[in-house]
């Protein structure tokens, strides 16, 4: 048997199996906590932050529901992701994971509600569309208080408006 009419098959096998093991190795690389928003902003820092309360209800009835609060120098941080199989963090996990999500998310002094409501929901990796409310209240070390509201309602038809 003649292998030299085999022998560029060979090759690209060998350079296929080598590209394989390569994205094998490399490919479980450690990701960063942090995703890239499209929304952009300088983000706001977690000592800035007395108390965060986000509650976010999707489209099938499960619930994300971050809370953070402090007084003096204890802080007290609570993540349930209804999601994610009801994964719920407490403690000093749920701390870095409010950390994650405040300090990527656009800086929570910008006065425009629906690009804090983005940047929150791309740091979760939430689309806007499974969202059926959104409730965030929070108050700055400043003394700053604010809440946002959104509930979509699918179920409305844009005709109405039209129909006279």
């Amino acid at each position: 048997m003649e292998l030299k009419g085999y022998g560029p098959i060979i090759i690209i096998i060998a350079v296929l199996a080598i590209l394989a093991t390569a994205q094998g190795l490399y490919g479980g690389a450690v990701q960063p906590d942090m995703l890239q928003s499209q929304v952009s902003g300088t983000g706001t820092s977690l000592e800035e932050i007395r108390r965060f309360d986000l509650e976010i209800e999707l489209n099938d009835d499960r619930e994300i529901e971050i809370r953070y609060q402090t007084q003096g120098e204890e802080a007290q941080a609570q993540v349930r992701r209804g999601d994610q199989n009801g994964e719920t963090l407490s403690g000093e996990e749920a701390t870095r994971s409010v950390q994650t999500i405040i300090e990527s998310a656009p800086s929570l002094t910008n006065t425009e509600p629906l690009t804090i409501i983005q940047g929150i929901l791309d740091q979760l990796g939430v689309h806007q569309a499974n969202v059926k409310e959104f409730d965030l209240e929070y108050t700055l070390a400043d003394g700053m208080e604010r809440t946002i509201e959104l509930e979509v309602d699918k179920d409305r038809d844009d005709d109405d408006e039209r129909d006279d």
